[in-house]
C-alpha cells in the first residue's frame, strides 16, 4: 500500500499535469479509464493509486510513469532503506493485486543490472568502483557490504543500499545460506 505521504505527493503531481495540459478531471478520468470521484480523491490525497492506472495517467498526460512519483534526490554517498522503509504500490485495483515494493531515486539512466547468487565459500577479495550510482536490492540471505573508509552495512532480506560513484565497495556473505543480490547501475 502507498504510504500516506507518497499518495499525496502523487496526487499533486497529477494534478499539477492535468492543469497544465488543460484537462479538466472529467476528461482526464474518461481518457484514462477512471472514475471522476476517484480522480478528485486521488488529486487530493485521499486515495491511492495502482502502478496500472499510474500507467493511464501518465499515457494520458504524454508523460513517462516516473514522472508521476515524486523527485527523490539521488543518494549523496550512502543510503540504506530497510525492507519496511519501500513503497508498496499494487499493481492493478484488483482485490489481493501483487503489490511491488518500490525504492527509487530521480534523474537517472540505468547502465548496468546484475544479478547475484552469493554461495558460502570464498569471497572475492577486490574493491570495486564505479563512475555510476548503484543501488543494491538483497532478494534472499544477507550481505556485508564493506565501505572503504565507512562501517559496514549489513543488508538482509528485503533491504536496499543506494550509494554514489566512487564510492569503493566490496561485498561478503553474511548469513550461512546463499544470498540472492541485485546491483544496478545508473548513470545521469
Amino acid at each position: 500500500m502507498l504510504t500516506d505521504n507518497l499518495g499525496v505527493e502523487i496526487g499533486a503531481i497529477v494534478k499539477e499535469l492535468r492543469r497544465k495540459a488543460k484537462l479538466s478531471g472529467r476528461q482526464l478520468a474518461a481518457a484514462a479509464d477512471v472514475s471522476q470521484p476517484f480522480l478528485s480523491q486521488l488529486e487530493s490525497g485521499r486515495s491511492s493509486v495502482s502502478i496500472a492506472t499510474l500507467y493511464r495517467l501518465a499515457g494520458v498526460l504524454g508523460v513517462r510513469p516516473s514522472d508521476l512519483l515524486p523527485d527523490r534526490p539521488a543518494a549523496t554517498e550512502v543510503e540504506v532503506l530497510r525492507a519496511n522503509e519501500l513503497d508498496g504500490l499494487p499493481v492493478s485495483e484488483l482485490p489481493n493485486a501483487t503489490t511491488a515494493r518500490t525504492a527509487y531515486r530521480g534523474g537517472r539512466r540505468i547502465t548496468e543490472l546484475g544479478d547475484f547468487w552469493i554461495e558460502p565459500g570464498p569471497d572475492v577479495d577486490d574493491w570495486f568502483e564505479s563512475a555510476d550510482d548503484a543501488v543494491i536490492y538483497v532478494l534472499e540471505g544477507a550481505l556485508r557490504v564493506e565501505l572503504e573508509d565507512r562501517p559496514d552495512v549489513v543488508l538482509n532480506t528485503g533491504d536496499v543500499m543506494f550509494h554514489s560513484a566512487w564510492v569503493r565497495t566490496r561485498w561478503r556473505l553474511a548469513s550461512e545460506a546463499p544470498a540472492r543480490v541485485i546491483l544496478v547501475a545508473a548513470g545521469g
